[in-house]
């Protein structure tokens, strides 16, 4: 365990086989053998194509997943899954999922929704001001008006529902924030809003980010480090700089090469 590292992975696995596949012994683990460590401060990027298992490692980090092998530790003390996590662990870890109207209760006010996770996290809420305020300064944080509280998700477009479930996540102030995928569901021109946004609160509250994506040119804006991931496997992680001028791994050029044919078509 690094001392410097926030949160640490190591020699994960994770399986969904059928009974009849653990006896045979045919089927390939979902994630096999991934270790790697995250720094406070620090943007780490996993990148892959569908299927390499790169969302099942942001799962078990988060908590909801639950892995066979292996460990994940925040703050050097390993952590399960989320039912069994400490309500600090639980606040200091959150996430970010890929659709944002899928992840928000079309039911609820933006208001609603937030001031949630203060009730469900008592220790997390606002002294001393009323949470009406203090939630117009997370909405303020995350580039909306104030007078969205009032609105629900189905009044939004998909980059204001992502900034709410950005606002969410940070309402309990975490130390890391797992982004799986947020910004693939939108268009070209709020994906780079919301990077610069994740980039500003990374540097402003001093937050460790976990980026989960496909999409390689979105790593190139974010990432301090890049881990590529193949068939559940870990196969080159290095700084973003040094990833794409000096790809190391096969996969990994071709990875670059595909993403070069498509800026390019």
């Amino acid at each position: 365990m690094s001392a410097s590292a926030l949160i640490e992975v190591s020699d994960l696995v994770v399986n969904f086989h059928t009974r009849r596949e653990r006896r045979r012994g045919t089927a390939p683990n979902a994630v096999d053998g991934v270790s790697f460590a995250l720094r406070p401060d620090e943007t780490l990027a996993i990148v892959g194509e569908s299927g390499s298992g790169k969302t099942t490692v942001a799962r078990c980090v988060v908590g909801l997943q639950a892995h066979q092998e292996g460990a994940v530790l925040f703050d050097g003390a390993p952590v399960g899954p989320v039912a069994r996590r400490s309500p600090a662990t639980r606040r200091a870890i959150q996430m970010v999922f890929q659709d944002p109207a899928a992840s928000l209760n079309p039911r609820m006010s933006v208001r609603s929704i937030i001031a949630e996770t203060w009730r469900t996290h008592p220790s997390a809420a606002p002294d001393g001001r009323s949470w009406d305020a203090a939630i117009g300064e997370l909405l303020a944080d995350v580039g909306l008006d104030a007078d969205v509280a009032t609105r629900r998700a189905t009044a939004l477009s998909g980059g204001q529902c992502q900034r709410v479930s950005i606002a969410r996540a940070l309402a309990l102030r975490p130390r890391l924030l797992v982004c799986d995928e947020a910004v693939s569901a939108l268009d070209v021109s709020v994906q780079s809003q919301i990077l610069r946004l994740l980039a500003g609160l990374r540097a402003a509250r001093g937050l460790a980010i976990l980026f989960i994506t496909h999409d390689l040119g979105v790593v190139r804006q974010i990432a301090d480090r890049v881990a590529v991931m193949h068939q559940g496997r870990l196969v080159e992680t290095a700084a973003a700089d040094d990833l794409f001028e000096r790809p190391d791994h096969p996969y990994t050029r071709k990875l670059l090469d595909a993403a070069l044919d498509l800026e390019g078509a």
